[in-house]
């Protein structure tokens, strides 16, 4: 973070690659070797802010990603943040691609393994969520039967 500060989040190319580079190899993947979970189960967890407060311990339940705080995800979803971009048809968009959909299993488990300076919280990288809940984030942007791509 001490790079992205001081070169106000556009470091330079040779750090940017060191940061890539040291942060992908923290990257976990699925011991199944599939990126798609249930993505009625993503809803949810994109939904739930649950976790991290000092009034979820002892934990309750599990870790929520809380995503719609940044990010459009659904038009049906009337309040959601904008500091992350929108992604309605993200899978769509990308034809539901294989790579795609490995691209961001790695955003969401270590969003600094793609951009350096990222202000997306490493939700793997850091066990805010577990792999499985990652699965599930995964295919609510990239299923094709998900809210998102409708």
């Amino acid at each position: 973070m001490k790079e992205c500060s001081v070169n106000e989040n556009s470091p330079p190319r040779a750090v940017a690659s060191a940061i890539q580079k040291r942060e992908r190899s923290r990257i976990e993947y699925p011991a199944d070797g599939k990126f798609l979970g249930d993505w009625k189960s993503g809803e949810k967890i994109a939904q739930s802010g649950y976790g991290l407060r000092f009034t979820d311990y002892p934990a309750r339940q599990p870790n929520g990603g809380n995503c719609y705080a940044c990010h459009q995800l659904t038009k049906a979803e009337v309040s959601y943040g904008t500091i992350g971009p929108p992604l309605l048809g993200y899978g769509k968009i990308r034809n539901y691609s294989e790579a795609d959909t490995k691209a961001v299993y790695e955003k969401i488990y270590n969003a600094q393994a793609s951009y350096p300076c990222s202000n997306m919280p490493r939700f793997g990288t850091n066990k805010v969520l577990t792999i499985e809940q990652i699965k599930d984030l995964v295919a609510l942007v990239m299923s094709a039967d998900s809210p998102v791509n409708k």
